[in-house]
């Protein structure tokens, strides 16, 4: 084959490759204006162009989701943390000596609401000793908490007497009066 055939061969392959691909194209250009022309093409056209305002607002509903999520995500997180926060302070709570707190009285009206801290000697001399005291607690070597609830002072200290009498050894290390108690000479003087 001379070099003329080749360079022949080669332009008309050229020109019939030219001729193939715009042909293709062409014809891919008729066939997509012929579909976009069709009835269901108008109609899809219509729909896309009725829901195209949807898309934003569907945007925007997800931003406002998102949002609520993390909200709520830091909510669970709060709460997760004050629940481990309680069971710490309960963990506490029980591995602390017991505390109790005594009451003499109810409430009813006309009564106040006086506080009391007391010790009982016996038990704090038994303790000293080694022993335990036969009747009483421990917890009586410490300092306990006694709220009672009496119309005065004078009511108050009666009634603690009662309950708790000095010939047993109890004693009271503080008496706290409400602000609200009436002053009488009688509660001052015993």
């Amino acid at each position: 084959m001379s070099p003329v055939d080749i360079i022949t061969d080669l332009l008309i392959a050229g020109i019939a490759g030219t001729l193939g691909y715009f042909g293709a194209r062409l014809g891919g250009e008729l066939w997509a204006r012929i579909i976009l022309d069709s009835k269901e093409a108008k109609d899809l056209q219509a729909k896309l162009k009725r829901r195209a305002p949807l898309i934003p607002a569907f945007s925007q509903r997800c931003g406002r989701l998102r949002l609520a999520l993390g909200q709520s995500e830091a909510r669970r997180r709060n709460v997760e943390r004050r629940i481990d926060d309680l069971h710490r302070q309960l963990d506490a709570l029980e591995n602390r000596d017991e505390e109790y707190i005594r009451f003499v009285g109810h409430p009813r009206p006309g009564h106040h609401h006086f506080k009391a801290v007391m010790i009982n000697r016996h038990v704090q001399t038994a303790i000293r000793e080694g022993r335990t005291h036969g009747l009483l607690d421990n917890s009586w070597a410490r300092p306990q908490n006694v709220e009672i609830w009496a119309s005065s002072l004078a009511d108050a200290k009666g009634s603690l007497n009662a309950r708790f009498p000095m010939s047993l050894g109890f004693v009271v290390i503080e008496m706290i009066e409400p602000e609200d108690a009436p002053q009488d000479a009688q509660g001052d003087a015993a």
